[in-house]
């Protein structure tokens, strides 16, 4: 299988054309007639997974976030991303995206979460697009509770979360969005959701939950997405033969705590 064919391949599972408007899902960098036989899955394209891609001759890089989200006028030595990228040319690693698309896809991140939080009659939430989802909890238990269950079912550091709403809120409802999904917090209370969980929530919207008495969990985007890496290489590893997916081992999070 060469680049294009496998390319094609990556399109057919999860589609290309069930992106948002404003994704750049899809071919970042191209080699079309290169042969395949190694892909590496990460969140994130940075110099250190470039490298690793080398190491393991990879002719691939399959990211959840894309490589290039704007057009860039020039390549600068000077800068290194594009010290990064021409190491990608260099050696002729072709690298496709998989964002959006595969957020609203069946297994996708968002999927992923609320397999992650054990959540039973998982439903999309109504005007999320299919981004954000809600389930039931296997118990009700205590907002603070739930932070504390949400972290180990994730394996993310309590030190890394936040949360708004009183500690002792009964939660059973819960609504996920995995990545930045803060637009859909009040789409989840309209479907009655105890709580909403999602990365990046904005200091703003966080003021206006405690004035409305709605709960909110932020475990950080890196967290609700991280498992990209070995989930992706599952999915579409099941649907693409002769090539192997490989996750990457990098530990790309950029936050540290004392």
């Amino acid at each position: 299988m060469n680049i294009k064919e496998l390319f094609m391949a990556l399109d057919d599972c999860v589609p290309e054309s069930t992106a948002t408007d404003w994704d750049k899902s899809g071919p970042q960098i191209v080699f079309p007639e290169q042969e395949v036989t190694r892909i590496l899955t990460t969140l994130e394209v940075l110099p250190r997974v470039v490298e690793e891609a080398i190491s393991k001759d990879c002719q691939v890089i399959l990211s959840h976030h894309p490589l290039f989200f704007t057009r860039f006028g020039c390549l600068d030595m000077g800068k290194p991303k594009d010290i990064m990228i021409l190491n990608v040319l260099d050696h002729r690693i072709s690298v496709y995206s998989a964002h959006t698309n595969y957020d609203i896809a069946s297994g996708g991140t968002t999927d992923y979460l609320a397999k992650q939080l054990s959540l039973l009659k998982v439903h999309e939430i109504p005007g999320s697009d299919g981004f954000a989802k809600a389930g039931i909890l296997p118990r009700k238990m205590r907002l603070d509770e739930f932070v504390e269950y949400t972290c180990e079912a994730t394996d993310t550091p309590v030190s890394d979360v936040r949360f708004v709403g009183n500690s002792d809120s009964p939660v059973l409802k819960v609504g996920i969005c995995a990545g930045a999904g803060s637009e859909f917090a009040f789409a989840a209370v309209k479907d009655r959701c105890d709580v909403f969980l999602t990365g990046d929530l904005k200091y703003h919207l966080a003021q206006d939950c405690v004035l409305t008495g709605i709960n909110l969990v932020d475990i950080g985007h890196y967290h609700s997405e991280k498992h990209f890496s070995t989930e992706a290489a599952v999915l579409y590893g099941k649907y693409i033969e002769n090539v192997e997916f490989i996750p990457s081992e990098i530990d790309i999070d950029p936050f540290s705590v004392l």
